[in-house]
């Protein structure tokens, strides 16, 4: 039986990975951790706002879906990663700044880009908006708020966690299929960890390594994993290049 990487990442970015790694001819299986849940939640005026901060895709959809979306597509918006990137160009925002993947990665970026036009009207005591999670794992508004750059969060959806690993996960886990799990947030591990200890199935991190997106993550997941590699950046892309070269190097 063929080794295969495990991505437990929210859907759909999950089936994205997984088609990713297919076509570099890793087999791959998506088994998310948890799963979104928009919030009841009323928006600000754009007008209000300096500009954006976007720290997942299903935020990018709160302003896709707005009556409003001609207006904040004309402001600058701050996003992670290529994929929140590609979501906010489909959205029609055509000021696009990309950070070095994370909440953190995006901070050298904002805190340039307001530097720059400080002083300008449509800068000047106007805060960043940003529409997140209920949980989050870094805080954009303290650590702005020590560059003294004012951000107001509105939480629009939520991530609930999958109560237990489905049955062909569970399946393939305990065959010994799974070679390497990826994991790009402290809570997704703990969900997964939890859930494969219910399953029965706690003894077989010893058989699986795992690719974290950063330490903080890696110390989430705690001991007992076959392997640990450590991503130098958070971003999707360096995660999904450990994942194939371990495969053909096992290969």
């Amino acid at each position: 039986m063929p080794k295969m990487i495990l991505i437990i990442r929210p859907q759909p970015d999950a089936n994205r990975d997984v088609a990713l790694l297919k076509r570099y001819g890793v087999p791959a299986l998506a088994s998310p951790s948890m799963k979104g849940m928009q919030l009841h939640y009323k928006l600000p005026k754009p007008t209000d706002f300096s500009g954006i901060i976007m720290t997942s895709r299903n935020a990018v959809d709160t302003i896709a879906t707005s009556r409003h979306t001609a207006a904040w597509a004309k402001m600058p918006i701050f996003v992670v990663g290529a994929a929140s990137a590609a979501a906010a160009r489909n959205a029609g925002f055509l000021d696009i700044i990309i950070g070095a993947g994370g909440g953190a990665g995006l901070l050298p970026s904002i805190r340039r880009y307001i530097s720059d036009r400080k002083g300008t009207q449509d800068i000047d005591n106007l805060p960043l908006f940003w529409p997140s999670a209920v949980e989050i794992s870094f805080d954009m508004v303290a650590a702005l708020a020590a560059h003294e750059i004012a951000v107001q969060r509105l939480p629009v959806y939520q991530m609930i966690a999958n109560d237990e690993l489905d049955a062909v996960t569970t399946d393939k886990i305990g065959k010994g299929a799974i070679a390497a799990v990826v994991a790009m947030s402290s809570r997704s591990i703990r969900i997964f960890q939890k859930n494969l200890d219910a399953a029965g199935k706690g003894s077989s991190r010893g058989r699986m390594a795992l690719i974290a997106g950063s330490a903080a993550i890696a110390a989430a997941a705690g001991d007992g994993w076959q392997m640990v590699y450590v991503a130098r950046q958070p971003r999707r892309s360096r995660l999904l290049a450990i994942a194939i070269l371990r495969y053909q190097r096992g290969h």
